[in-house]
């Protein structure tokens, strides 16, 4: 009797000796780990260091449980080697689980932080959780197994609660997807000036469920991100930022021509250096005399803006320019 207390004891010494000793081990592994360039070794120390250091303490602790049951026979069943199975794959679980939720926070958080939306770092948020739950319930049903307990009933009530969870989410679904085609396909990217179902604006944000557009009244409009994908989108920021700005001068079909092209040719000039910040010098102005009319000509002054965002500032300063030299100039506008 005494013989089996002093073994119950030992192995529960060895057990804490052996937690303490790997603790030690995996801080000094933690340390040698984090001086080299690659992640990869951090990630598979950080995943074995919590369950090793307690599977060190639980094979010694079992040990000792197997022991006790010389003195409590009525607890024999703590002597079945499917427990020690089960911790094994407890802790295998656990080093699965945890090696697959570093691995996304790790390489895939880098990634999504690369670009501007949100989208893609709740993609991986999502990824994370939905991996980690499935890991733990493939480690759950393999034990479960393991006891002869029929998991054939909870495998189908599973599979009938997500068939159930994911019709009632199908919008959800559909809309979350359609984002992640939006960040992978990259049709638009925030800030950039679109087109899409008649709205006219600038993105803001590319969510999990929709898109947000600041129209150019200032509105923010809401689109869906299941429309989006199956619509036509028009970038006005892509391949280049540049917009051609078109402007119509209408003076009377008296005025000669060559004079009206030279004074406009002027101003352009003129416009293109002193707003160089907004005004882009290739492709050149050009002016052209678009319709001819009995009493009345109309020519059409083309520029390309640096963006998007400079289109009525542009407007407004050809505008006031073209008033003021044709006044200088005695050419009449109607």
């Amino acid at each position: 009797m005494d013989n089996v207390y002093t073994l119950i004891v030992a192995y529960l010494a060895a057990g804490v000796i052996a937690a303490t000793a790997i603790h030690f081990f995996f801080a000094f592994l933690k340390r040698k780990v984090e001086l080299t360039e690659t992640k990869f070794d951090d990630l598979i120390v950080h995943s074995l260091a919590s369950p090793v250091t307690l599977l060190g303490f639980f094979i010694p602790f079992i040990l000792a449980l197997q022991q006790a049951i010389a003195l409590f026979p009525q607890d024999s069943w703590l002597a079945d080697p499917r427990l020690l199975i089960s911790l094994y794959i407890l802790i295998g679980t656990w080093v699965t689980a945890t090696f697959a939720n570093d691995l996304l926070q790790t390489y895939g958080m880098t990634l999504a932080q690369k670009t501007e939306s949100e989208l893609d770092d709740r993609i991986i948020e999502i990824l994370q959780k939905i991996g980690r739950y499935l890991i733990w319930f493939i480690g759950l049903m393999y034990i479960l197994s393991l006891f002869n307990v029929n998991i054939t009933p909870l495998l189908a009530g599973a599979g009938i609660a997500g068939i159930a969870i994911a019709l009632a989410a199908q919008d959800i679904f559909s809309n979350f997807f359609g984002g992640a085609v939006i960040i992978t396909d990259q049709p638009f990217q925030v800030g950039e000036r679109v087109l899409i179902n008649d709205v006219v604006g600038d993105v803001i944000k590319i969510g999990p469920r929709s898109t947000r557009i600041l129209t150019l009244d200032k509105d923010i409009v809401t689109i869906p991100n299941t429309k989006i994908v199956t619509s036509v989108v028009h970038n006005y920021s892509q391949p280049n930022p540049q917009v051609r700005i078109q402007i119509p001068i209408t003076v009377p079909a008296s005025v000669e021509i060559a004079r009206v092209k030279k004074v406009l040719g002027m101003v352009t000039a003129d416009a293109v250096q002193a707003r160089s910040d907004m005004l882009e010098s290739d492709p050149a102005p050009t002016i052209y005399l678009q319709k001819v009319e009995k009493s009345a000509m109309t020519f059409i002054v083309t520029v390309y803006a640096r963006g998007f965002m400079y289109d009525d500032v542009i407007r407004d300063y050809l505008n006031v320019q073209v008033v003021e030299r044709f006044k200088t100039e005695n050419i009449p506008l109607l």
